[in-house]
């Protein structure tokens, strides 16, 4: 009887996918990170990897722009839709360097944030608008998700075997 427990319980662990869950990764910014364009945006915006929580009326998620004075010249309050941010610009008469600084709380419930920086007056980067991650963001996605398989096929050998060396020892 503890021998069909065991398989059993081992099948549904193997069965199961082990997934390591992502708090709010970007998966698009308008305008993109490190990208130069000729002329200051009236908003900008960031879409997430998974929905934006809100609660009623108080402000959790936020963006927050500035300018290369250090001078904030974004609206006192983001929107939220969906998994998306975002934020008017107030001051769109500037050149050089804007920082965009944000904080928000994934659906996990997990507070992250981070800053990124475009530059305004200066020749815009080509970029395809549906496709903006950067050859090294894809790298290091494409690295992650084999490092994940590495760690997923050796924690299941490792079950296998401890479900291997119980059933042996119960059969002494």
């Amino acid at each position: 009887m503890i021998k069909k427990i065991l398989i059993l319980c081992a099948a549904i662990l193997i069965s199961s996918p082990v997934s390591a869950s992502a708090h709010g990764e970007i998966t698009r910014s308008t305008p993109a990170a490190d990208s130069k364009v000729v002329a200051a945006p009236t908003e900008v915006s960031i879409e997430f990897d998974g929905k934006l929580q809100t609660l009623q009326n108080e402000s959790i998620n936020s963006i927050t722009v500035t300018d290369n004075q250090g001078q904030i010249i974004s609206d006192p309050v983001s929107i939220v839709d969906g998994a998306k941010i975002s934020n008017r610009l107030l001051l769109t008469d500037i050149t050089g360097p804007v920082s965009v600084h944000y904080r928000i709380v994934s659906e996990d419930g997990h507070p992250v944030e981070g800053d990124y920086s475009f530059t305004v007056g200066e020749t815009p980067t080509l970029y395809n608008e549906g496709i903006e991650a950067t050859s090294e963001e894809v790298q290091n996605n494409s690295k992650e998700s084999g490092s994940n398989l590495l760690v997923n096929g050796a924690a299941a050998l490792i079950l296998i075997a401890t479900i291997i060396v119980i059933v042996r020892r119960l059969k002494k």
